[in-house]
């Protein structure tokens, strides 16, 4: 047998004077051992002419077994830094350098002092001590500077970040990693790297934990213990999509950054799986009734005197919005509801009958965006005027009272608003950018013609299409940076999520590390097997500064997460409200007696 790479004489005082078998003894009870005899079979390897490289070695004389998704995201060359939790200390230091190396041989993984001693992963490591002080971290400068010329020369460098093996935390109830180091950041910014997030399930067992609790500095020596586990274990490891330098420029401070790349990873442990995957009674849908004629529909159309009704119409496209309550348009509302529910489904949501519509339509008024030279209905919007709804009907005549216990305070506040819904647009139109303005430049209008209307509320869905994650990141983002608390306190939810929060560590990354919109579109993209970015409607009014109020599951409506959001016109920016309405509201509300 080759020479020990971890002899437990050289780790405790007087060591070489303590009886040969008690030693023995101790080697195999903290893994020393197995780590002795699989670093021998190694060496003998290389003896031997193996052409295979040390990690993957080391994964097969342990042995360490994982599944892996997502090996195509690590990029073949250039500047690139993975970045990964650090679960187990050891276990998964080896494994990331047999991943790396299935794409790229010019690695470098920065490890600490303690696995230095593993002779075979010197020429691929990078030294760094976390646990020596002040000292130490003069020391570590001369590592940072070698860290920085390999980035600067295009290579590939392995981190993770927390520096040591994840620990216990009291606040959290479960093992976590330890704060990821803001260092990191500062190098990923001075080199532009590409950055790749990687997670490995798992964690170490309760004895290193309690020696964690006790004397922190000391578990090392347990590391090799934790290897009699992971060998039982088949480890699940996902690398996330890479993220370009660029996108990077949106986190300002280097403690931002690292939350971002720290959420990126952690993100990658949840479900990928779409929420409507996660139920286990499909629901029946009847056939959806075939479209209207289109002449019939362009006859109730030309019915529509256009000084009153015609609100809009593109220069470019042609497309023109209508307005009409929907007692006034019965073809045309029936032409919605089918239309409703053909988009609908297509999104995983629905009513799941023939025709998506309600009683609320016909007292409603309606958007229409009408393609002239097809015949056909491009898109629609509803639109109920909350003053006169409640004077004829009440507050339940509002059509969000179904799904939310509103309080009379909150109708009071929106009493000059319109409850926005059920907006789509048809698939022929979708990729054209121009629709959704097109919808908007109405709504501008519309609310430019009736000024008395200061606010728009209504739900906007997240469908049970996204997968698992991606709606549990929006949602945490939505109630971290977009909550009205004070109008939330009289709106209440009948049947609010649940299992749907992040992990309490997680989202105490959000604060920081997701506080731009982009940066939530960019990484809900990255998650989506499709790629898809946030619901459009959603992204639209977050851009006009849009509060959430309260946030339901509709059950009848494909499980949709639906968040109330409520929009002030007069303190949405400017240069959109001026874009929809040709001018600031406020000021065309004084201007009417309405402010």
């Amino acid at each position: 047998m080759n020479a020990k790479i971890m002899d437990l004489g050289e780790h405790i005082p007087g060591g070489k004077k303590w009886p040969g078998w008690l030693l023995k003894l101790g080697e195999k009870l903290l893994g020393f051992h197995i780590f002795n005899v699989a670093h021998s079979k190694i060496e003998d390897d290389f003896k031997n002419g193996s052409q295979d490289n040390f990690f993957k070695l080391a994964c097969k004389h342990l042995p360490l077994n994982y599944a892996l998704e997502g090996l195509e995201n690590i990029p073949a060359e250039g500047p690139c830094v993975i970045v990964s939790n650090h679960p187990h200390g050891m276990s998964d230091g080896l494994m990331i350098g047999d991943i790396a190396m299935k794409v790229r041989s010019d690695i470098r993984i920065v490890v600490n002092e303690f696995l230095h001693c593993v002779r075979g992963m010197r020429p691929y490591q990078i030294t760094v001590d976390v646990y020596g002080g002040e000292e130490a971290k003069r020391a570590n400068m001369a590592g940072m500077r070698e860290i920085l010329k390999w980035l600067r020369g295009g290579h590939c460098l392995i981190i993770f970040p927390s520096g040591s093996a994840a620990s216990w935390s009291k606040e959290d109830g479960r093992v976590i990693d330890d704060p990821w180091q803001e260092n990191m950041a500062a190098i990923i910014r001075k080199t532009g790297a590409t950055v790749v997030p990687m997670h490995f399930s798992g964690q170490n067992g309760a004895l290193f934990q309690l020696v964690t609790r006790l004397c922190k500095e000391k578990r090392a020596a347990l590391l090799a213990r934790e290897i009699k586990r992971d060998r039982r274990t088949l480890h699940q490891v996902r690398i996330g999509k890479p993220i370009p330098a660029s996108r990077l420029e949106l986190l300002e401070t280097d403690a931002a950054l690292s939350d971002f790349l720290r959420l990126n990873s952690m993100m990658l442990r949840y479900p990928a799986t779409a929420a409507s995957h996660c139920n286990e009674i499909p629901r029946s849908l009847a056939p959806i009734d075939s479209p209207l004629p289109p002449e019939e529909l362009q006859q109730e159309i030309d019915s529509l005197p256009e000084d009153e009704h015609l609100l809009y119409t593109h220069k470019s496209t042609g497309l023109q919005i209508y307005t009409a309550q929907g007692n006034r348009i019965p073809k045309l509302l029936k032409e919605i509801g089918i239309q409703r529910e053909i988009v609908f489904r297509s999104v995983g949501e629905g009513s799941g009958t023939s025709c998506d519509m309600d009683e609320y339509d016909l007292f409603y008024d309606h958007l229409i965006m009408w393609d002239p030279a097809a015949h056909r209905i491009a898109g629609a919007y509803r639109m109920g005027r909350t003053d006169q709804i409640v004077k004829a009907r009440g507050v339940t005549g509002i059509y969000n009272t179904e799904f939310f216990t509103i309080g009379n305070e909150f109708i009071n506040y929106v009493k000059n608003g319109l409850e926005m819904g059920r907006a789509f647009i048809t698939a022929p139109y979708q990729k054209h950018p121009a629709s959704l303005d097109t919808l908007w430049m109405g709504i501008g209008r519309f609310v430019l013609k009736y000024p008395q209307y200061r606010y728009l509320y209504g739900t906007v869905s997240v469908s049970s299409d996204y997968s698992v994650r991606s709606r549990a990141l929006m949602y945490e983002y939505l109630k971290c940076h977009c909550m009205d608390k004070e109008l939330a306190r009289h709106v209440q939810a009948k049947t609010p999520p649940t299992g749907m929060d992040l992990l309490s560590e997680d989202a105490r990354l959000l604060p920081k590390g997701l506080a731009d919109l982009r940066l939530l579109s960019s990484l809900v993209s990255d998650l989506e097997p499709d790629g898809r970015s946030i619901p459009v409607l959603l992204r639209q009014y977050l851009r006009l500064n849009g509060r959430m109020v309260s946030f339901n599951v509709d059950s009848e409506f494909g499980d949709t997460l639906d968040c109330l959001v409520l929009v002030d016109l007069h303190e949405a920016p400017d240069r959109l409200i001026t874009r929809y309405c040709g001018k600031t509201l406020k000021s065309h509300a004084e201007s009417a007696g309405e402010a």
